[in-house]
């Protein structure tokens, strides 16, 4: 058996079950480079112990995390770009440092990003076949992330917040974030729309957001769902500018039994223009709710000829 072969077996051998550190190891032990991985707000979730004179794999160890001056790095040398750019792994290549580096995109369930892995050829170059075994390695670890309640719960609410942060304009520096704003186009289609359900009529006290969001979740996973401002914020997305009714089908018959009422936006294409969107969303909702009550869906579109 040639060695690529025997590599690509032992690390479909790694099994879930034992953590992301076995994981991590056992992929180091077959492919001869360390593996650091991290969650979306660039804090450790663990590493391969070695020693390096990588500057950035030091920064990770020694405290954790980066800071501000390495996103400036990371900005500047085009590695957001660069993963925005990928589907789950590419290299992040830099004059100004001494080892190459393969980035990959971690993921629990529903399609939600909620964190990287990163390999760096710190101990040999990389070889031919690298990027295919770091890619297994990597939906290894999906698996595992998939199975763990914690970074589901740790996925939803960075997307909550990021989704957050876009309606209310309060990114301070976009470069920072193109490739985080990209993982929300994960798994959704070319033309979106946003969607604001009102639960009011049965649940006053907004106690039971997220209780729902995750039963609409359930019902229609190809969606994006979040809790924003008292309202579950759907993320709808379809290859069609017309919106086809009968494509919430799965989810009419839950409002209908529990009395909601949404509010849809115009299409988009850029989640930079969420903002717009939202509100054209909440004018929808509002305007339904004070001329039209007998309807549970209300669309921007529509409403814009009566006013």
């Amino acid at each position: 058996m040639n060695n690529t072969s025997d590599k690509m077996e032992q690390i479909i051998a790694i099994t879930n079950g034992k953590g992301v550190q076995y994981i991590l190891d056992e992929a180091y032990r077959i492919l001869g480079n360390p593996i650091l991985t991290h969650d979306m707000e660039y804090k450790v979730i663990a590493y391969n112990e070695n020693e390096t004179d990588d500057p950035i794999w030091n920064e990770f160890m020694t405290t954790g995390m980066v800071g501000h001056d390495r996103l400036v790095f990371y900005r500047d040398e085009c590695f957001f770009e660069m993963a925005a750019d990928a589907g789950k792994i590419t290299f992040l290549l830099s004059d100004k440092l001494k080892y190459d580096r393969l980035f990959g995109k971690l993921f629990t369930k529903d399609s939600i990003q909620i964190g990287c892995a990163c390999m760096t050829a710190t101990e040999k170059p990389f070889e031919e076949v690298d990027p295919i075994l770091f890619e297994i390695v990597c939906d290894i670890l999906n698996k595992e992330f998939c199975n763990s309640e914690l970074y589901q719960s740790y996925g939803q609410a960075y997307m909550e917040t990021l989704i957050g942060q876009l309606i209310e304009n309060n990114i301070e520096d976009i470069g920072f974030y193109i490739a985080t704003i990209e993982s929300l186009y994960i798994g959704l289609k070319s033309i979106l729309r946003v969607a604001v359900l009102d639960i009011n009529q049965c649940n006053p006290t907004y106690t039971k957001l997220t209780y729902f969001r995750d039963i609409f979740k359930q019902a229609q996973p190809d969606f994006k769902y979040a809790v924003f401002s008292n309202y579950i914020l759907i993320l709808m997305s379809s290859d069609s500018t017309i919106l086809h009714i009968e494509d919430l089908n799965k989810l009419y018959t839950l409002f209908e039994k529990n009395n909601m009422y949404i509010g849809i936006s115009d299409c988009f294409e850029n989640l930079f223009d969420l903002r717009e969107h939202y509100k054209e969303a909440i004018s929808a909702l509002n305007h339904g709710l004070k001329n039209n009550g007998r309807q549970r869906i209300f669309l921007y579109d529509e409403m814009e000829h009566f006013l």
